[in-house]
């Protein structure tokens, strides 16, 4: 695997306003160029259900085709179902790979630098051609961090998934406990790199926590909270500015914390 050689700043690059903004990827020649292959590869320039189909394709992957099976000629159907080295494939891989480093661009510098030290790691096509075969399905609710831990996590493949349910429990456990719950994982830059992708994960629902918790952002409280969050999970990491907070408004924002199955033990 290729090393990654430069030190990933944990420093915070995106405002709250950047929490909820839309995707701008729509209108990037990349991404119309690989659209364009996939529906040539399919042989639905002239059809007139060109867009439903190729909206499912983009969100959930080859495997949607399945839906569609009765709108392709039988021998369009089978190559595109069973060639995993054709022309669909490769241009659901290129529309997948552009929108990983367009999507979170302006607020996420480190994520698009990420991508480019690790084009070149063992299972960087593996992850690539899970997203082309399921789409969004494995990225959970925040994709960036089901891409970092795909990606950190050499050993990650397809059983994990299917078979075992073990990225389920990866998931659970770290989302639920934050940094801390990652065991032998001492590398400081993959720790680094995690520790942004957490920090993505739980802004936009921990800020939201605190609004509803009618809990002010005195004093840089909210940066504060979320870096506790991301180290050490929701229970520990909200218990390090307990002291900051009125206490009814922390007992609110206690009793809202969505902690998720039982999954507390190390990974």
């Amino acid at each position: 695997q290729k090393t990654m050689e430069k030190p990933w700043s944990t420093t915070s690059v995106t405002a709250r306003a950047d929490a909820g903004k839309p995707d701008n990827v729509g209108d990037d020649e990349v991404l119309k160029s690989a659209k364009d292959e996939i529906i040539c590869a399919l042989r639905l320039e002239k059809h007139k259900e060109k867009d439903k189909i190729i909206n499912d394709l983009l969100q959930n992957g080859r495997q949607s085709l399945s839906n569609h099976k009765v709108e392709f000629a039988p021998k369009v159907y089978t190559a595109a179902i069973n060639e995993n080295n054709g022309q669909l494939m490769k241009s659901l891989k290129k529309y997948f790979e552009r929108q990983w480093k367009i999507k979170y661009d302006s607020s996420n510098q480190w994520f698009k630098l990420f991508l480019e030290e690790y084009k070149d790691a063992v299972n960087y096509d593996s992850v690539l051609n899970r997203t082309a075969e399921y789409g969004h399905k494995y990225l959970k609710d925040c994709p960036i961090l089901s891409i970092v831990l795909q990606l950190l996590f050499e050993g990650i493949d397809d059983k994990f998934f299917d078979e075992t349910n073990a990225f389920n429990d990866l998931w659970c456990t770290i989302t639920n406990n934050g940094l801390k719950s990652i065991e032998n994982f001492s590398d400081n830059k993959k720790q680094s790199v995690l520790l942004q992708a957490l920090r993505e994960y739980y802004r936009p629902k921990l800020f939201e926590l605190l609004e509803i918790s009618e809990i002010q952002d005195e004093d840089n409280l909210y940066e504060s909270a979320l870096n506790n969050v991301a180290k050490y999970g929701w229970l520990q990491g909200l218990q390090e500015v307990e002291e900051r907070i009125i206490v009814r408004h922390y007992n609110t924002l206690r009793a809202n914390i969505p902690v998720f199955d039982d999954t507390s033990g190390k990974s």
